[in-house]
């Protein structure tokens, strides 16, 4: 667990800079397909919140990152046995910290297909459980988050009127022990590239973003 000062400045931080980052990539159709897509757009907020959080300091912690991506090699690589887009790992340090791993489908507003989350969140949850699975939807004015719960309550390509989080909120219960799974988290020690590049190779997941909080001493 972590403080409630220290909580509320790790989720602003974090939330605020994908949603700014998912603000700035957004991109509209122009006779056809979107300038900037889906798998783009995660594989750039994964690149710049490393560039831009990684050693900086909130509150009574150092906040690492490191943002890793697999590249396409031939059909096979794009087969996703999780249906995950991207891997979310969070390590907290201290006696009550924690080692957690959330997987994470991508879309933007427009592209949203009920039968397709579905079976996106049904194929994740039997890696990571409900805990660990949830759907970013990248909107003009950043990120809204939806847990598999709240996919299985769409009703057609719509999740309007359903309840969803910010990334600061999913943030939250991250650092609150309610979301992600501790099986597939990272453990602090160890090379955390290659650690969460191998995980990206065991699911043939694309994008990888993993956050170490470590306690200034």
């Amino acid at each position: 667990m972590i403080d409630r000062e220290n909580r509320k400045l790790v989720m602003d931080v974090l939330g605020g800079a994908i949603d700014e980052l998912a603000r700035d990539l957004y991109s509209d159709t122009i006779d056809g397909p979107s300038i900037v897509q889906e798998p783009e757009i995660t594989s750039r907020i994964c690149q710049r919140v490393e560039d831009r959080l990684d050693g900086q300091r909130v509150g009574d912690y150092i906040l690492r990152v490191t943002a890793q991506s697999m590249p396409d090699r031939g059909p096979r690589s794009l087969e996703k046995i999780t249906g995950a887009d991207l891997l979310l790992s969070v390590s907290l340090d201290g006696p009550e910290g924690f080692d957690k791993t959330l997987f994470v489908q991508a879309k933007y507003d427009r592209n949203v297909n009920r039968e397709e989350l579905l079976e996106s969140c049904h194929r994740m949850e039997q890696f990571v459980g409900k805990e660990g699975t949830y759907v970013w939807i990248y909107e003009r004015d950043g990120v809204k988050v939806f847990s598999s719960h709240q996919v299985q309550r769409m009703r057609g390509n719509t999740l309007e009127g359903l309840y969803h989080r910010s990334v600061a909120g999913l943030t939250g219960r991250i650092l609150d022990c309610y979301a992600g799974s501790r099986a597939w988290g990272i453990p602090m020690s160890g090379n955390r590239r290659q650690l969460i590049g191998e995980r990206l190779r065991q699911v043939r997941a694309k994008n990888g973003l993993d956050l170490q909080l470590k306690k200034l001493s």
